[in-house]
């Protein structure tokens, strides 16, 4: 799934072991689910990119070249361009968007919000932009606000699991864990496949101090995803979790909470 950003926070609470670190991949500006979920989403938020051949293409406009830039990853470039094609339409809420996520991927998460947030006047009822806003809000820490934006998001296109499970992060992040885990539960129904759900789940219900649906969560991850590089690390905190042999103690050379 593509293009977005949420840094996985992991807490470390007073009672129990500390939870597994939850994978960062959804933290960075690409949102790394994009293209496995890209045929689920709402047919207004389907973009059709043109063909990559390079930026000189004279017959596209300055939104067209935008793209093209951006596709081949010359964000400079895109960003050049979607700023020509707002100057030129101050009310087109797609190149808005699109200018917005060129800042985010530029590391300038806040200067990105007004854009969304001028697309969202426009077209209210949109998620993608809704989505992007939400991202925003929490690269640059408005934890609160990110939560109702994502909130918005997700009822606006309650299928997405990315959605849900972008919710639950910034809820953990907040110290929501009871909330957290709801939303975890319900991206889990939506994709059932995915281990890296599992992994953030558990670390939760950690917080919770629900130490036995804790360990079957990670048993899910690792079921899921046997060979991780993190599978001796959840193996040695079941044990812990269900005081059984630590069976990574061997192999780990931290293995204590």
């Amino acid at each position: 799934m593509a293009a977005f950003a949420l840094l996985v926070l992991v807490l470390w609470f007073r009672r129990g072991p500390a939870p597994v670190s939850a994978p960062a991949a959804r933290s960075a500006p690409a949102d790394p689910l994009m293209q496995r979920r890209a045929g689920k989403l709402p047919a207004q938020d389907v973009a059709a990119a043109p063909t990559s051949e390079g930026t000189d293409r004279p017959f596209l406009d300055p939104d067209g070249r935008g793209a093209v830039a951006y596709g081949g990853g010359d964000y400079g470039a895109a960003l050049a361009q979607y700023q020509a094609a707002v100057e030129r339409n101050p009310r087109d809420a797609e190149s808005l968007s699109n200018l917005g996520q060129v800042l985010v991927r530029l590391n300038r998460a806040e200067e990105a919000l007004a854009y969304f947030q001028r697309a969202l006047e426009i077209v209210p009822d949109r998620w993608s932009y809704q989505f992007n806003l939400a991202r925003a809000l929490g690269l640059v820490n408005r934890t609160a606000e990110s939560i109702a934006a994502y909130r918005k998001a997700q009822q606006l296109f309650p299928d997405d699991y990315v959605t849900t499970f972008n919710l639950a992060l910034t809820l953990h992040k907040s110290g929501d864990d009871a909330g957290a885990v709801e939303q975890y539960r319900k991206a889990i129904a939506l994709q059932p496949d995915d281990a890296s759900f599992r992994l953030a789940l558990g670390n939760s219900l950690v917080g919770l101090d629900k130490r036995s649906e804790a360990a079957a969560a990670y048993e899910e991850y690792l079921r899921l995803s046997p060979s991780a590089p993190d599978a001796d690390k959840v193996r040695a905190r079941i044990a812990v979790l269900t005081g059984a042999p630590d069976v990574a103690r061997g192999t780990q050379g931290s293995s204590q909470p």
